[in-house]
Parts: C-alpha cells; sequence; structure tokens
C-alpha cells in the first residue's frame, strides 16, 4: 500500500497545529516540510524551528523538501528531526548537500523537477519526483510523472520513490501501480477530502 506524507504549505498559520493533529487522528503518520530560498522556488513554506516544534509536539515522523539554489548551506537543522532530506538535483551544490547530510546522520534524497529526466538521479537514491513545478502548491497534477516513477522503477527496484505536487485520492492507484512508494498530499488531504484517504492512512 502507498504510504502519504502530509503537507501543511496550504494551511493557515493558526491553523497548523489543529490540523495535524486532526490529521494524526485520521491515521496520517507523517508531515513533509517544504521550505524555499525564495530563488530556486516561490518563496514559502516553513522554518525549521516551526517544524521541529509541530513534529514533536505532534508525535509524527517528518521529511524535510529543501527548494533551494545552494542547497548544503540550508540542510543543517532540518537533519535534527527529519528522517529523510530531500534536496534538488537541479540545485547548484546536490552533492555537497547529500554528502553534508548523511554526515550528519539523515537520510539524503533527490527531488527531480517535471523537466528533469530520471536519469538524473543515481541508482542508490530515493528519489522524489514532483508532477508540479517547485513551489506551486494548488497546480494540477500532470500524469505525465507516471512514466518518470515507471523508468526509475525499472531501472533501479529497490529505491524509494515519492511523488509530489497535485496529488488527488483518483490519482493514488496508478501511482502505485507506476512503482512508487509514498505521496506527498496537501490540499486533497488538509480540507474536506481527509476522509477519502481514509483506507490509505488507516
Amino acid at each position: 500500500m502507498i504510504q502519504v506524507a502530509g503537507s501543511l504549505w496550504s494551511v493557515p498559520a493558526t491553523e497548523r497545529r489543529a490540523t495535524a493533529e486532526r490529521l494524526r487522528a485520521a491515521g496520517l503518520r507523517r508531515l513533509h516540510w517544504d521550505t524555499t530560498d525564495g530563488r530556486f522556488a516561490a518563496a514559502g513554506g516553513f522554518r525549521p524551528e516551526e517544524a521541529a516544534t509541530l513534529a514533536a509536539e505532534t508525535g509524527l515522523t517528518a521529511e524535510a523538501h529543501v527548494m533551494a539554489r545552494r542547497s548544503a548551506v540550508e540542510v543543517d537543522p532540518w537533519t535534527d528531526f527529519c528522517d529523510l532530506v530531500i534536496v534538488h538535483v537541479e540545485s547548484d551544490d546536490w552533492e555537497a548537500a547529500v554528502d553534508r547530510i548523511a554526515r550528519r546522520g539523515g537520510t539524503p534524497g533527490l527531488a527531480v523537477s517535471p523537466q528533469t529526466p530520471a536519469t538524473s538521479v543515481p541508482a542508490d537514491m530515493a528519489v522524489l519526483c514532483m508532477s508540479i513545478v517547485p513551489g506551486q502548491a494548488g497546480s494540477a497534477f500532470d500524469r505525465a510523472v507516471l512514466a518518470k516513477v515507471t523508468a526509475l522503477r525499472e531501472s533501479s527496484p529497490s529505491r524509494r520513490i515519492g511523488v509530489d505536487g497535485g496529488v488527488r485520492r483518483a490519482d493514488a492507484a496508478a501511482l502505485a501501480a507506476a512503482g512508487a512508494d509514498w505521496v506527498v498530499v496537501g490540499t486533497d488531504l488538509v480540507g474536506d477530502r481527509t476522509a477519502a484517504w481514509a483506507d490509505i492512512l488507516a
């Protein structure tokens, strides 16, 4: 069964704690934290201090998605509480960032934007396939990502593969069939659609 990491990107700051607790009660076990430098992607996302506090208060595990031109200088505080820290293969220093995450005891992953081919990611690394332009929360899911997931799974059967961006409950079966292990879900999960995910969250 495909797993879900919940994103609170679209949730107002005053409602994040209550939303996270409601999702935990519905069965969610993992939060996905986005952060941007305002250059690689539109400004937005979370500060690591806020994310760490909310993760600790809710008891939910955490992963981070760092959208930055210079990733290596951004990853340190996320490795303190996230078991997976993802940087973009399109960033200027992704290799240095991956090395730093690993040296700090975290598990690194690479995100690939829609225009980036699957072959850009080393075979031994977790990969997060973007199905929207990074930072554009609320955009429609691009089904072209299914072919990328399939190619990644065929090239490396044991790697972890995730999909992030516009994912809806109706997309989950096709993503699982293509080979995705987990999906990042925001808009379709945090509002009145939570119940639609109940069979996967349970």
